[in-house]
């Protein structure tokens, strides 16, 4: 039915003990019967992409269905509707989509022994929009990682321009400010916390003094030759990462469309290695 978020699918660890689990939303167009599958029997040497990470528990939701402003309104599955895959607003609908993905992260927290940090948000094209923003509206504990492959981050133009009338980028670990100098980043964050929350629709002001996602290590990988989502839009979503105070581990890869790679895959797996020790380094 339209306008109803499908059961996701879940995938436990291939071994014990459960380590992370990995919630990974799918592109417009798609759903997690059609992208999981392949995303996780990916070869990326001598292994697969699941196996690689056999302690990870991977969660698949699906995006509601909605008409497509940018297909002539075909209905089709999508976190929300915009103008194109690389859309500088959202246009509508995403209220629901990160409400969900909310829910479904405070549920994956309680079987994860309540620990936030073993939690990795990702996503591929529009679900990478998708997790870049509910992890940056998420008001829960830190999470382990978030990831982006083949996507981008809806305003980013908008919100860069907030932080750079601010003139101040301001990290989880930094100390080196005045008093004032870390008040001022504070409100500069909170401006694009606010941008984000009236974008999507979501209710109230999400006020607070201490920002939680600047000790979220953050993953993104694209394309060189993607069409469908160039990769300037990639790295305007690292550059605003980045000023929020996130650890950005950015990866072009040349050649390469609108998908996911081998090599990206293996980054990523190298990544969580590193971020979260959840794997030794492939070699």
């Amino acid at each position: 039915m339209t306008g109803q978020f499908p059961p996701s699918i879940t995938i436990p660890p291939l071994k014990t003990p459960h380590g992370i689990t990995v919630i990974f939303l799918h592109g417009r167009g798609f759903n997690a019967q059609k992208f999981h599958g392949s995303l996780l029997q990916t070869d990326i040497g001598n292994r697969t992409f699941q196996e690689a990470l056999p302690h990870a528990r991977f969660v698949f939701p699906t995006a509601p269905l909605s008409r497509a402003t940018k297909y002539r309104r075909v209905l089709m599955h999508q976190w929300y509707d915009g103008t194109g895959d690389w859309e500088p607003e959202a246009r509508g609908g995403m209220q629901p989509s990160i409400e969900h993905i909310h829910g479904l992260i405070r549920s994956e927290i309680e079987v994860a022994d309540n620990d936030s940090k073993r939690i990795v948000l990702a996503g591929f094209s529009q679900g990478a929009a998708m997790a870049f923003v509910s992890s940056l509206l998420w008001d829960g504990g830190p999470l382990g990682a978030v990831v982006g492959l083949c996507g981008f981050m809806p305003l980013a133009s908008h919100l860069l321009n907030i932080l750079d009338d601010d003139g101040i980028e301001f990290g989880a670990d930094d100390d080196v400010f005045e008093p004032s100098q870390c008040a001022d980043a504070r409100m500069s964050h909170q401006k694009v916390l606010d941008e984000l929350r009236e974008e999507a629709e979501l209710p109230g002001t999400q006020q607070t003094s201490e920002f939680r996602f600047p000790s979220t290590p953050a993953f993104i990988g694209h394309g060189s030759a993607d069409r469908e989502v160039v990769v300037q839009h990639a790295s305007q979503a690292r550059l605003l990462l980045q000023k929020l105070g996130l650890d950005v581990d950015f990866h072009t890869y040349e050649g390469l469309g609108h998908w996911y790679s081998a090599s990206m895959l293996k980054d990523l797996v190298q990544f969580l290695a590193t971020q979260l020790k959840v794997q030794p380094p492939l070699g």
